[in-house]
């Protein structure tokens, strides 16, 4: 037997082992730069030469020689601000202050107990597991060749007709089962062995991504501890764990020197880091697809597949981030609901008592109206609607296309032009301030949109259909309800959802309209939490959560009629 290694996966791995081996160089580099205040010193009425600038000067220098005796790199800056009082006298005040400027390598984050240490082992246990997962996952991909000769290349002894040997020939059968029995037990082997590699090679490939997911996060950890919690921590908008982390910084940066003194250096920190940071990502997806090669063979393919998962998440959670905040806020105190600094992504204490506060004060009946009016709106569309669908998709007349076009011009118009005159319609028929004259409104508005979309189902149906109904009897009435409604069942189900959901979040004729408190809608309902002097935005917040509830329950109810429903419209009539 021959043992061939698979020459075409040394290349893959090589790479692999550079791309994290630069990963490693780079993260040894002095990529994030500290400069610290360590010290300040201001004398008023001071000019530079005089001998209290003298005196200053010789302290200040005296206090940063004490603090290179301690291993630090200090300098000594100097500001001088001069002033004219309102005497007419000049005066001057001069500054000294003492930095230190220092850098640290990624490593140098891994010893210390800051958050983001947490993350970098979790990356560097990472970066060992999957270069261990991929060279045992290649050091058992070999293939196997039979030499010549073996039983396996096919010179197994068989018996030899010419000889008339049939005891030799029955001897061959038996030791050609006996071979093809060995192969069968050898590839059962080999494909177990196989299946143990593959799972090493996977367990590579999520590793190396796991690697590439951590590197934006660990720099957003440190960006936010340096640029943003130590500054909420010195304005006492934080405090729980304060002294502990600013322990764990002093040892960091200034080699626990700094003690009592800590507060001060920290107050005027800056960090930055090197954009050489971001070169991991890089590194870190070459190996990833090193390991992608090695374990699945097309590199194209499976990129393209995790662009396309890493796309759909980018999107799920832009989209969906809108109503996390408004959960989470729902339950929020009134306190942590005026937090701009965001300190808690969940709230302390979950504050229940919002939902029963809002049903207190009217939102319950704000929905049943809002319900009325959609539902009563939609049904009216509908009722309407389907009949002239019908009549555009299948009957000749004359003004049909200046028809066409008036129903689309009709779409034209904002509710806000037509406010006035829709104000005095309604007053003349006695519907102003009333929940009818809200649903007709509605479904005129909603009107136009109903017939086009279920003009387009209607002409998507064959009209063999309702010629063969009216062959068995069917008038045209009867025909379209027994035969075209249900064939157009799901384009009617998407118009009713659009239309609902346009008559549900309708604001502006409701609020010019209704004045009465308790035939108020939900989404001028909700305005009550809203005011000049304040917004109660948990209360707003929870009565959104609980207007989104009937929308979401019709389209849980509805939903596979909707992705056909959206298509059927598309033929060109």
């Amino acid at each position: 037997m021959k043992n061939v290694s698979g020459t075409k996966n040394k290349i893959p791995l090589l790479l692999l082992v550079l791309g994290l081996v630069l990963a490693s160089i780079l993260m040894s580099l002095p990529l994030y730069r500290f400069t610290a205040n360590v010290y300040t010193k201001k004398s008023a009425n001071t000019f530079v030469g005089d001998d209290t600038y003298l005196e200053v000067r010789s302290g200040v220098e005296k206090i940063a020689e004490d603090f290179r005796a301690q291993g630090m790199a200090v300098t000594i800056n100097e500001t001088v601000t001069k002033r004219t009082n309102s005497k007419g006298e000049e005066t001057s005040l001069v500054a000294f202050s003492i930095e230190e400027t220092f850098t640290k390598s990624i490593w140098s984050f891994l010893p210390v107990s800051l958050p983001s240490s947490v993350v970098l082992r979790i990356m560097a246990a990472c970066m060992i597991l999957s270069l261990l997962c991929a060279l045992a996952g290649c050091a058992g991909r070999k293939t196997v060749l039979p030499a010549a000769g073996s039983p396996e290349h096919g010179s197994a002894v068989s018996g030899n007709p010419e000889h008339g040997s049939a005891a030799a020939g029955n001897a061959g059968h038996g030791s050609a089962a006996a071979i093809r029995f060995g192969r069968r037990r050898k590839k059962g082997g080999a494909a177990k062995k196989g299946g143990r590699h593959q799972i090493l090679l996977s367990a590579s490939c999520l590793l190396l991504l796991t690697c590439l997911v951590l590197v934006p996060v660990f720099i957003l950890m440190n960006n936010y501890l340096f640029w943003r919690k130590i500054g909420l921590y010195n304005a006492d908008l934080l405090t729980e764990g304060k002294e502990a982390l600013f322990a764990q910084i002093d040892s960091f940066l200034f080699h626990g020197n700094m003690k009592e003194a800590v507060d001060q250096a920290l107050g005027n920190l800056s960090v930055s880091h090197s954009p050489l940071v971001w070169l991991l990502m890089a590194c870190f997806l070459v190996s990833a697809l090193a390991a992608v090669r090695l374990r699945f063979g097309a590199v194209k393919k499976t990129l393209l597949r995790a662009v396309l998962i890493a796309f759909v998440l980018v999107v799920c959670v832009v989209t969906l981030y809108p109503y996390y905040v408004m959960f989470i806020t729902a339950f929020r105190s009134n306190a942590e609901t005026l937090d701009m600094y965001f300190l808690h992504m969940l709230p302390t204490k979950w504050i229940w008592s919002n939902l029963s506060d809002i049903v207190n004060r009217g939102v319950p009946r704000f929905l049943l109206n809002s319900l009325m009016i959609a539902g009563g709106a939609t049904a009216l569309a509908m009722l309407c609607g389907i009949p002239a669908a019908f009549a555009m998709a299948r009957m000749r007349f004359k003004g049909k296309k200046i028809f066409l076009g008036f129903v689309i011009m009709s779409q034209m118009f904002s509710p806000v032009v037509l406010l006035i005159g829709i104000s005095q319609l309604m007053n003349l028929l006695h519907l102003s301030d009333s929940i009818a004259g809200l649903i007709f409104i509605n479904a005129a508005f909603n009107q136009a949109f109903a017939i086009w979309l279920l003009r387009g189902t209607f002409v998507a149906i064959s009209p063999e259909m309702e010629q063969a109904a009216r062959i068995d009897g069917c008038s045209t009435a009867g025909s379209l309800v027994r035969v075209l409604l249900p064939m157009a069942a799901p384009g009617i189900v998407t118009t009713l959802i659009f239309v609902f959901i346009n008559a549900w979040n309708e604001y502006t004729i409701s609020t010019v309209l209704i004045s009465t408190a308790n035939k108020r809608p939900i989404t001028v309902g909700i305005t009550q939490f809203s005011s000049f002097n304040m917004i109660e935005w948990q209360y707003l917040f929870a009565a959104s959560l609980l207007a989104t509830v009937p929308v979401v329950i019709l389209f849980m109810a509805i939903e596979k009629h909707l992705t056909s429903g959206l298509t059927s419209g598309g033929v060109k009539g």
